[in-house]
């Protein structure tokens, strides 16, 4: 099918283990706000045959369905993007609703320049260690929230993937890392949307995850060793 002119350009990756309703509210958010056609790919990582089937039964074709066994939300990304074809992509919780039109937003602020990064929200990390290894002094550094994160192809292929040694947690701040390492840039070259087009709705895909904490503590010691 050939693409209304608009946003041709950019692919939202998302992710989803289980909670097939979230990922087909997220979706049907995505089209209520914005007339223009525009490439979904979602990656299913490892979910029951229910959730999958039934993701896959309300999403139709609409969206370009992945499925993976569960390797967790590092992994999932990965496999997103490199099925991606378009120039730039945003990489979107499913567990996050459009309540405006900010795609053509996001397009635009990724064309300005080169090899930008932007998001919806900024975080304020104060857990990186005080001998972290890098080429500016990152302790309390801010990072863009990993909810809602778009790049081009081109930004990613010079980064590299996502370390899939984090499964779920810290994938995305070391990725952000790499990125300010790599173009010697800082939290002040994120660029940011309008506020209020899009809402998180807080982790509904991972807060019964079992042994959740223990994964993130894993990961964050893979971060730690890496980093210190």
């Amino acid at each position: 099918m050939e693409m209304a002119k608009g946003l041709e350009e950019i692919t939202v990756v998302i992710p989803q283990h289980n909670c097939w309703f979230e990922t087909v509210a997220c979706c049907s958010s995505l089209w209520r706000h914005h007339a223009e056609e525009f490439q979904i790919v979602v990656v299913d990582d490892g979910s029951d045959a229910e959730n999958r089937e039934y993701a896959k039964k309300y999403l139709r074709s609409r969206v370009k369905f992945l499925s993976q066994k569960h390797r967790g939300v590092t992994a999932a990304w990965n496999r997103g993007v490199a099925a991606v074809d378009s120039e730039f992509v945003v990489l979107l919780n499913n567990d996050v609703m459009s309540v405006q039109a900010w795609l053509p937003e996001m397009q635009s602020l990724l064309k300005t320049g080169e090899h930008g990064l932007a998001g919806v929200a900024l975080r304020c990390e104060k857990r990186l260690p005080e001998n972290f290894r890098g080429q500016r002094q990152l302790v309390g550094a801010t990072f863009l929230e990993g909810w809602c994160v778009g790049f081009s192809r081109e930004t990613f292929e010079a980064v590299g993937f996502f370390d899939e040694s984090m499964k779920l947690y810290w994938s995305d701040t070391d990725w952000q890392l790499r990125w300010m390492q790599r173009f010697d840039c800082g939290s002040e070259d994120f660029r940011l949307i309008s506020s209020n087009r899009l809402r998180h709705r807080g982790h509904q895909s991972t807060q019964h995850l079992q042994g959740r904490l223990e994964i993130w503590q894993e990961d964050r010691a893979r971060f730690l060793e890496k980093w210190s």
